[in-house]
């Protein structure tokens, strides 16, 4: 009995999941409402449910359809992490076609905002990470509408590594982010991560950043001259390479 259970249920996700990769909208909400989990059946073998999965593979309409087909019992339930620790707010951020998503989610589940992986990172965090300005400035005016303890607020700045979201934006060359954020929270240029570097250390630090004046990103400038009236070691150094060429 409980090989035939295996063997339906192993039958059942291979159908989910082969629908989801073809992009078989209709077959996915079918074959969830046949299921009592719905859209929050664990699928893979990392704990994602089928809106993780949804999310990831960036099917917008799909996961706003299959929100909408959770019953209000179950919205407790979108707080799931996957083994990474990952809710599905955290696969929402790594798209900023997917503001709608985040949207959805948190009407149903404010609790998301708040809520950090195995590395210690909000959904916020993660926004910050993978460069997306529009997700990250949603998040951001949801997470200052939401909390009001500074301490709190600051938080959500940091990883348990303390590395901050400036310090991401710059690692990852996101340089416009990196000036929306510095100029919103200014402490955060300050700061130093694990390694004891600010932000505009690990800037210094990535000389192809500044190897040909002419390729120099325009945010990239705009991020560095709107630092001039703080006072870092590293400014002096940094300003020569941009000004070299």
């Amino acid at each position: 009995m409980a090989l035939t259970a295996d063997v339906a249920k192993h039958r059942y996700n291979k159908d989910l999941f082969n629908a989801l990769t073809r992009g078989e909208e209709d077959k996915v909400i079918q074959l969830c409402r046949e299921n009592p989990e719905g859209p929050l059946h664990v699928l893979s073998l990392h704990k994602d449910t089928v809106l993780h999965v949804a999310t990831y593979s960036k099917r917008k309409d799909l996961v706003l359809n299959l929100l909408q087909e959770l019953p209000e019992g179950q919205f407790a339930k979108l707080t799931h992490q996957n083994d990474a620790g990952n809710t599905v707010l955290h696969e929402a951020v790594t798209s900023d076609r997917t503001v709608k998503v985040a949207t959805e989610l948190l009407l149903k589940a404010p609790e998301l905002l708040s809520m950090r992986n195995q590395n210690g990172e909000t959904a916020l965090f993660c926004a910050a990470r993978y460069g997306k300005s529009k997700m990250y400035e949603y998040l951001d005016d949801e997470m200052n509408k939401s909390i009001k303890d500074p301490a709190e607020l600051k938080a959500f700045h940091y990883r348990d590594d303390k590395t901050t979201i400036l310090h991401l934006s710059i690692l990852n060359e996101y340089f416009s982010l990196a000036l929306l954020i510095a100029s919103k929270y200014e402490y955060l240029l300050n700061e130093k991560d694990d390694d004891g570097m600010t932000a505009l250390q690990l800037l210094a630090c990535n000389p192809a950043a500044f190897e040909d004046r002419r390729s120099t990103p325009v945010s990239l400038k705009r991020f560095f001259y709107s630092c001039m009236t703080l006072t870092f070691p590293v400014y002096t150094s940094c300003q020569k390479k941009i000004n070299k060429r």
